[in-house]
C-alpha cells in the first residue's frame, strides 16, 4: 500500500523546504505527479532513451542536445523536457509520443521501471560538480512554489548534503549509479559531465552520437551547438527554465562566490569521507 506524506524539513536557520515522502524517499510534491509507484509502472519501449541526473546537473540541456542528435533534426517547437519528466507528469502525457522517446528522471535506478534493466534501455547519466549543484539547487528551490523555501544559502548547505531535502543525497545518488554500472555491465550507460560539455560540446556530442548509434555530420553538430546554447534556448523558445536559472547563477565555478572558506573546508572533508572509493573526478572550475 502506497504511503505518502508531506514533510517540511528545516535548514540550519529554521526555514523549511516542503517535500513529499513517497514510501520513504523525498520527491517534489508535483500537482500531477504519478508518484514513485506510478513511475515504476511506466511501460518502457525497447528504443526509449532515459536521461538521469541529480537536480541542477544539466538534464534539460542534455535532453535538448540528445533530442536533436537522435532525430537528426534541428527543432524550434515548444516540446520541453517537462513533458517526459517521469515523476512530474502522468504516463499518458508521453505515452503517445513517437519513437524513440527521450524520458528523464532524477530518481534512482530502483525507482525506475524494471524494464529499464530487463530491456537494456540506453541511459545517459549527467553529473556536475556538487558545489555548483548546491548553488544552483538553492536558487532553484527558492524559485519553485512547491518547495515553499525562503532560507539563506549559509543555512542550506549542510542539510542539503545530509540528504534532508527532495531527492535526498547527491553523494548517494552518484554512488548508486556507479553501483548500477558495476553490477550491470551489459546495461548501456553513458556518463557525461556538465563541465565537459561546457568545455567542448562538439566532443561530447560525438560521444552521444556514438552511444546512440547515429551518424551526424560536423555541419549538423555545429547547428545543434548553436540551437542548444542556453542563450538560444532563452531567446528562441523561452524553454529550459530550470537551465536558465542554472546558467544565471551557476556556470562552472560560481560556487566560489557562495561558499565561505569554512563551508568549503567542511564540504571537502565530507566528500573525502563519503566518496573515498568513488573513481569519478569532478572539475570545480574551467
Amino acid at each position: 500500500m502506497s504511503q505518502k506524506q508531506l514533510v517540511d524539513a528545516p535548514d540550519d536557520g529554521g526555514d523549511t523546504i516542503t517535500s513529499l515522502n513517497d514510501n520513504g524517499f523525498l520527491i517534489p510534491n508535483f500537482p500531477d505527479g504519478p508518484g514513485i509507484e506510478g513511475v515504476r509502472s511506466v511501460r518502457i519501449r525497447d528504443d526509449d532513451v532515459i536521461i538521469c541526473a541529480f537536480p541542477k546537473s544539466g538534464t534539460h540541456w542534455v535532453w535538448e542536445i540528445t533530442r536533436e542528435l537522435l532525430t537528426g533534426e534541428i527543432t524550434h517547437d515548444d516540446v520541453t523536457m517537462s513533458q517526459t519528466f517521469m515523476e512530474m507528469v502522468p504516463e499518458e502525457t508521453y505515452a503517445d509520443l513517437s519513437c524513440p522517446r527521450i524520458l528523464n528522471s532524477h530518481l534512482l535506478m530502483k525507482h525506475l521501471p524494471d524494464d529499464v534493466l530487463n530491456k537494456k534501455i540506453k541511459v545517459i547519466t549527467v553529473l556536475r560538480n556538487p558545489k555548483d549543484v548546491a548553488v544552483s539547487y538553492y536558487n532553484f528551490l527558492k524559485m519553485i512554489p512547491v518547495a515553499k523555501y525562503k532560507g539563506e544559502f549559509k543555512n542550506f548547505l549542510r542539510p542539503l548534503f545530509q540528504g534532508k531535502f527532495m531527492y535526498e543525497s547527491w553523494m548517494d545518488y552518484v554512488l548508486d549509479w556507479e553501483l548500477v554500472k558495476r553490477t550491470n555491465p551489459d546495461q548501456p550507460v553513458l556518463t557525461l559531465f556538465y563541465e565537459d560539455i561546457k568545455q567542448d560540446q562538439m566532443r561530447e556530442m560525438r560521444k552521444i552520437c556514438t552511444f546512440l548509434g547515429v551518424e551526424r555530420s560536423d555541419d549538423f553538430l555545429s547547428k545543434v551547438l548553436d540551437n542548444t546554447s542556453l542563450a538560444s534556448m532563452r531567446t528562441l523558445k523561452k524553454r529550459a527554465e530550470s537551465e536558465l536559472v542554472l546558467e544565471k547563477v551557476g556556470g562552472v565555478g560560481d560556487w566560489k562566490n557562495w561558499f565561505t572558506v569554512a563551508q568549503n573546508e567542511w564540504f571537502d572533508q565530507l566528500y573525502q569521507e563519503k566518496m573515498a572509493d568513488c573513481p569519478l573526478r569532478f572539475q570545480y572550475s574551467l
